[in-house]
């Protein structure tokens, strides 16, 4: 059991890595004709993987209406794609299109290099064990993929 100064800590660690993520998204985003809700669900989609839309508003935590506007958005200028799921056709399926696969790694690319620049300096074993440790905190808290 961790103490409450610690997860304090912890909690303010998180939030402020994400802020300075979200940060550098938000020109890029801007520049691309998109909110940074957009850009960040970009992101969240796998490539090569269709998720379901209810999927996606689950995880940021935003209502249907909210999610048919952001991915109206990005089918409108071809960033991903939606289909009909092939056993019920009341589930959408979402993916990214090579344009939106594109423009998802620069806005991943933009996020870790201009606003985590030290990452550089960590190994490619220290960085792996980052991930493991941040999946383990999250409990790799993913978009399940549908295919």
């Amino acid at each position: 059991m961790i103490t409450k100064d610690l997860q304090d800590q912890l909690s303010l660690t998180l939030l402020r890595a994400s802020l300075k993520g979200k940060y550098g998204m938000t020109a890029l985003a801007e520049a691309n004709d998109i909110t940074l809700m957009q850009a960040m669900s970009l992101c969240l989609l796998e490539p090569g993987a269709g998720v379901r839309m209810s999927a996606l508003g689950n995880y940021l935590s935003c209502d249907p209406s909210s999610v048919t506007g952001i991915v109206e958005r990005l089918v409108t200028l071809k960033l991903i794609e939606r289909k009909e799921y092939e056993t019920d056709r009341r589930i959408k399926l979402i993916s990214l299109t090579e344009t939106g696969l594109r423009l998802r790694e620069e806005l991943l690319r933009v996020m870790t290099e201009k606003r985590f620049p030290a990452l550089d300096t960590l190994s490619p074993e220290e960085v792996n064990e980052f991930i493991r440790l941040i999946n383990k905190a999250t409990d790799g808290a993913s978009l399940p993929a549908t295919t």
